[in-house]
């Protein structure tokens, strides 16, 4: 059942169902949060003090920091224990914070007055959800990059009009034509904001694959990257200021059957988002231009329609659009460079890569990954409307997919 609802305006409002992120988001600010590296010790020693009214005050700092010491790792060891994982915890938190953000610890938001967002694929799915939250919630000034006509509810009064561009985005020459109307209509405003949401899958074997089919997928999931980043990412450059959010996929790290178009391309984007962050120190002097990736499990759209529910929806529960949405809007206000795994689960999928091939095989067996994606499926996710309103050369992925399934079919 789905956790999302719609306001009174047409907007949607998520309350999230109780998860191992739910428990992960309360351990993390207590007691895993930074604040206990000292507010532990002091509970340790009031609580010490308050059972031994006899002991005499320490009246020195050498006297203070032996009876810490001896209260968390001698008399105390649990608490020990607490302190010395916040302690990691914290420690790491500032290593990845320092060397993702290259050497730039302050945040640098965006300005959502001055900076024009720009969001491939915002007409569905996750991209009309981040467009709904940035135009009713910042007032943002959008631009919209998509072949599908758009399902977003337009921009509330004082707020900018959210501009829709019906743009193939894999198309250097229509995202560049595109760069100059988005320039020309906000009145010479600078792009500060990327978001490369535009994504597709198909669901076939690799016999199965059309390799012109193969080819349009990795251009729209893949390619498009490198179209939107040339044309938009000098201004961030030029300014040494800007945000480009790459949305790739749990596939791109935990391949399943069906998925190699769409895994393939999500893992290429990954690689994409990598090389461009580690550019932006080393080769155009723009260390605070961050870049964030977001690498989701199924999210409950017409694409994520077309695999089956995770076996456990407590560890891995159907993600809402408006629950990533919310994550890249928050990843633009933090002002830093972000690797969003979700749900928070997922955060071991990298991990598991190094992982020896049984235990990688019991984890597929235990969320049934061989059945996630199947013919079955992607039938639904098709009767249902998936790549349906799809035009131009997207429109060819829909009615060859179709035409395959027919075949399928009729040969059985």
């Amino acid at each position: 059942m789905t956790a999302a609802t719609k306001d009174s305006k047409g907007l949607t409002v998520y309350k999230p169902p109780f998860t191992i992120d739910t428990i992960n988001a309360f351990l993390s600010k207590v007691p895993f949060s930074s604040p206990f590296l000292a507010i532990l010790p002091g509970l340790a020693v009031l609580y010490h003090r308050r059972t031994n009214p006899h002991l005499a005050s320490s009246t020195t700092l050498g006297e203070g920091f032996t009876l810490v010491k001896n209260l968390l790792f001698s008399q105390y060891k649990f608490v020990g224990v607490i302190w010395i994982l916040v302690l990691i915890r914290t420690i790491n938190g500032i290593l990845v914070r320092y060397n993702r953000n290259h050497r730039e610890w302050a945040r640098d938001p965006i300005d959502y007055k001055n900076d024009v967002v720009v969001i491939t694929g915002g007409s569905a799915g996750i991209g009309k959800e981040i467009v709904q939250l940035l135009s009713h919630k910042k007032k943002a000034h959008i631009a919209v990059l998509d072949m599908a006509p758009p399902t977003y509810i337009a921009a509330p009064a004082g707020a900018p009009e959210i501009l829709y561009y019906k743009t193939d985005v894999s198309n250097l020459e229509q995202v560049s034509e595109v760069g100059k109307k988005i320039r020309q209509a906000f009145g010479g405003k600078k792009v500060g904001v990327l978001i490369n949401c535009a994504g597709v899958a198909s669901g076939n074997t690799i016999l199965d694959c059309d390799l012109d089919s193969v080819a349009r997928l990795w251009r729209i999931n893949t390619f498009a990257n490198w179209v939107t980043v040339k044309e938009f990412c000098p201004d961030m450059i030029a300014r040494n200021h800007g945000h480009v959010v790459t949305v790739s996929s749990a596939g791109a790290y935990s391949t399943l059957p069906s998925m190699s178009e769409y895994a393939t391309s999500k893992a290429a984007a990954l690689a994409f988002h990598e090389c461009l962050a580690i550019e932006m120190r080393t080769r155009y002097n723009a260390p605070r231009v961050r870049t964030s990736l977001v690498a989701p499990t199924k999210v409950r759209t017409a694409l994520g329609d077309g695999m089956e529910d995770h076996a456990d929806p407590f560890f891995t529960p159907v993600l809402e659009p408006i629950q990533v949405a919310e994550q890249i809007v928050w990843s633009l206000d933090s002002g830093l460079s972000q690797h969003l795994m979700l749900p928070g689960f997922a955060v071991i999928l990298p991990w598991i890569r190094a992982a020896p091939d049984w235990f990688r095989r019991a984890l597929a067996v235990i969320d049934n990954g061989d059945n996630t994606v199947t013919e079955k499926s992607m039938s639904r996710a098709m009767k249902n409307g998936y790549g349906k309103n799809w035009e131009g050369a997207d429109k060819e992925l829909y009615e060859r997919r179709t035409k395959l399934m027919a075949n399928q079919k009729g040969s059985k």
